[in-house]
């Protein structure tokens, strides 16, 4: 367990490469998106709990892409974006980016929630005409009628 904190402090990586830099805008494209955070601000708590746990989730699948991140790994990501995106005044998300890395634990752990499918309803079993022996003779008639010339 040492070994994997040690490797995990030792990790460095130069946040203002270029490389590095277009690989954070990327992700902030994609989750953007992805979601709406226009009115992040006047969200109730839970909702922003529901769009933590969402940022949360895109930001793991984006970056598995490349890399294979601790808890702790992903923290120090997160802040970095949080700091990019204040850098390019995109205050909504990096709000967005605090309240994940500030409740971390807690949004880590939420699992997703069922989605509702509305109820089927059953509709009665559909009832086949009635077939008349009157209305059945006749429709053999007709056939009948267009076989023969007359």
């Amino acid at each position: 367990m040492e070994d994997k904190e040690k490797n995990s402090q030792d990790m460095k990586v130069n946040v203002n490469h270029p490389s590095f830099i277009s690989f954070l805008e990327n992700i902030s494209q994609n989750i953007l998106s992805a979601i709406k955070i226009e009115e992040y601000f006047n969200l109730t708590t839970e909702k922003k709990l529901t769009v933590s746990y969402t940022v949360l989730n895109l930001l793991k699948n984006s970056a598995k892409v490349k890399a294979n991140l601790s808890d702790e790994d992903l923290k120090n990501f997160i802040s970095v974006l949080c700091k990019k995106n204040e850098d390019a005044e995109n205050y909504e998300f990096a709000a967005v980016l605090n309240d994940v890395v500030k409740n971390f634990d807690t949004v880590n752990k939420l699992k997703p929630l069922p989605k509702k499918t509305p109820m089927a309803k059953k509709s009665p079993p559909k009832k086949k005409p009635m077939v008349t022996p009157e209305a059945k003779g006749s429709a053999e008639g007709d056939d009948q009628s267009r076989e023969s010339p007359q």
